[in-house]
């Protein structure tokens, strides 16, 4: 990384350029692809301000700040430039899986696949009953729920009593 600073009305002192040069290193942790750096001092009478145009992946990030130390100005002109290269690392970063991920199971999924799991088997008979008999079968208790055949189609049905009191039914189709 390459820092050049330039000082309008302020000379730029060996202890200011290395001040700077150490407060810019901090973006070097941000990436490689990290440019040139150029920072700009400047002085109007009780105003110091500092800018900085930065070049990152080929895009340019720019920050200015002003306030009345000359120091205060380059350590807030660091946050921000800091936050914005940030941001933008963290644009071109994916959290997202990609579909391969989705499509291959990981390590730590193929690990517990491989796991014995205590999986407890229930098989209810099922009651051959037409819709009727099975929401009067139901009864009115809150959150239930009733496997059965349907006695007219002789298809597996689930019908099951909401939180709300309404009644759901769940017609599993086959396999498409």
């Amino acid at each position: 990384m390459q820092v050049m600073i330039t000082g309008r009305h302020v000379e730029v002192t060996a202890a200011l350029r290395r001040y700077i040069e150490t407060r810019m290193k901090r973006l070097a942790r941000y990436g490689p692809k990290l440019g040139a750096v150029q920072v700009v001092l400047g002085v109007e009478k009780y105003r110091h301000t500092s800018e900085v145009i930065v070049s990152l992946n080929g895009t340019v990030i720019q920050a200015k700040t002003s306030t009345k130390d000359l120091y205060a100005s380059i350590d807030q002109l660091v946050d921000k430039i800091s936050s914005q290269v940030r941001k933008r690392k963290e644009k071109l970063v994916s959290h997202k899986p990609s579909r391969s991920a989705v499509s291959s199971p990981s390590s730590t999924e193929r690990e517990a696949a491989a796991k014995p799991v205590d999986i407890k088997v229930v098989r209810p008979s099922l009651y051959h009953l037409t819709l009727a008999e099975a929401v009067e079968h139901l009864g009115e208790q809150s959150s239930a729920t009733m496997v059965f055949v349907d006695a007219l189609s002789n298809r597996l049905q689930v019908l099951r009593r909401m939180d709300d009191g309404a009644l759901e039914l769940i017609d599993p189709q086959p396999g498409r």
